[in-house]
């Protein structure tokens, strides 16, 4: 009896060979995929990237249809910085993937939406949202599914090459009855305002780095983040960092102090923010350089800290508000070359309307769950740490709202625009001006000649 029960068993295992043997072709390869299937590629170059379950909703939702697969550019080298070089060269020469991710917040893999638009590899999005029965237009000629600023100020030539889940608001805020209550100022006006104010003052400092005594640096970069497109012209390749508002910027930076007091008198995180809270409430601190993140930020800090807040902007003399946009979260684009772009928008679309990640500090673009947030901040009492203290604040105003509508609407610039390499190098040629190593004249030239090459070389 064992012995036929061995038998038995290996004549299943001999028929289950033959059934695969057959099912396969002659060379041994797998049968050809599906043709009425279209694959697309995604390019994910950060770690937390491609939201996973958002992806396999789709390929069930569209099985038999396209499917997406993801390609892991992470996985090619420490940090991403080959692999991101290996999408690059993929691109250029025309076998890029068919949906890319450029960057997500917090990692410094970063593709150059810029220099992708511009040079022709990434698909104008804008049509796309305005045909989309979704977020298109209705009959008020509003987009009924996406906030537009945000979106509007990320175009390049009239053209929307990637979307965002969520953005910051970045802005300088001072009392409104020290800064007045206008947006947008110059260097001189600011300096001459500070002039004015009691001894021991000074114009901003930063709790959240408390320990950091680069205070000069990280103001400059904010700057060049939001306005250092004011400096270049990549289409003719010139660059104005030799230029009387160039300059009045350095020089203003030069102005701020070396480090903070915080760290002379705090022993911790929380005691920095208590102090520096208490330094706003008594008009020790002029400004504030803040990113505003959510609703709850609006209604608890700034209007209790001075009386009546102004949100008067960077000093850039620009004729903007002097704020400016950072997208949070993933920012994914369309190759031009995509093999089915209507079935790559259905899936990038998703951001704005299914569930987005609370753990990303911002404002939703997507109008849906921008509603959730604001109705809540209007009808929700709101409880929030300021240092050692919990402190309580009533709910949102129509006022208070109109005025955080209006700030959006009049922002018109993006840091998506901003290429990284460029504010690097034009930061370590500005660090030995900050320091006291070299002349104001000297940095602008060194700026001013290195920018060029840089500009001409990548343009």
């Amino acid at each position: 009896r064992r012995d036929i029960t061995v038998k038995k068993r290996a004549l299943s295992v001999l028929a289950a060979c033959i059934l695969l043997f057959s099912a396969c072709s002659a060379g041994g390869q797998e049968p050809p995929p599906d043709p009425g299937v279209t694959t697309l590629i995604y390019a994910k170059i950060s770690e937390n990237g491609v939201d996973q379950k958002r992806l396999s909703a789709f390929n069930r939702e569209h099985k038999g249809e396209v499917q997406i697969e993801v390609r892991d550019y992470t996985k090619l080298s420490e940090g991403g910085k080959q692999g991101v070089d290996l999408l690059m060269t993929e691109i250029t020469a025309g076998r890029g993937p068919d949906i890319i991710e450029l960057g997500t917040s917090g990692e410094t893999s970063q593709l150059s939406y810029r220099r992708l638009a511009e040079q022709g590899y990434l698909e104008d999005l804008w049509p796309y949202i305005e045909e989309d029965p979704g977020l298109g237009r209705g009959e008020n000629g509003l987009l009924k599914g996406v906030l537009e600023a945000p979106l509007q100020a990320a175009k390049i030539n009239g053209g929307l090459y990637a979307i965002f889940e969520k953005v910051q608001l970045h802005t300088l805020v001072g009392a409104k009855s020290v800064v007045g209550d206008h947006p947008g100022w110059t260097p001189e006006e600011l300096l001459n305002i500070f002039a004015a104010m009691p001894d021991g003052s000074v114009i901003l400092e930063d709790y959240h780095n408390w320990k950091d005594p680069s205070v000069k640096q990280r103001f400059f970069t904010s700057l060049l983040y939001g306005f250092s497109d004011l400096f270049i012209d990549w289409e003719e390749g010139k660059c104005f960092f030799d230029g009387d508002r160039f300059r009045s910027l350095l020089e203003l930076t030069s102005c701020l102090p070396d480090q903070h007091d915080l760290e002379r008198v705090c022993a911790n995180q929380l005691e920095a923010q208590s102090e520096h809270f208490n330094r706003l409430r008594d008009g020790v601190v002029m400004l504030e350089d803040t990113g505003f993140g959510n609703m709850v930020e609006w209604r608890t800090r700034y209007d209790w800290f001075f009386g009546g807040s102004s949100y008067v902007g960077y000093p850039v003399d620009d004729g903007s508000s002097g704020s400016y946009f950072e997208p949070v979260g993933i920012k994914l684009a369309m190759s031009s070359t995509c093999r089915d772009k209507e079935a790559a928008w259905l899936y990038m679309r998703q951001m704005y309307n299914l569930p987005v990640n609370y753990e990303i500090r911002g404002f939703h673009v997507g109008k849906t769950w921008y509603r959730t947030e604001l109705r809540a901040a209007m009808t929700d009492l709101c409880y929030t740490r300021i240092g050692t203290e919990i402190i309580q604040f009533l709910p949102l105003t129509r006022k208070e709202h109109a005025r955080i509508q209006e700030l959006c609407d009049s922002t018109a610039r993006s840091s998506l625009l901003v290429d990284q390499e460029l504010v690097d190098l034009v930061m370590e040629a500005a660090g030995p001006y900050f320091a006291g190593d070299k002349t104001l004249d000297e940095t602008v030239r060194l700026i001013q000649s290195r920018a060029e090459l840089y500009v001409n070389e990548n343009r």
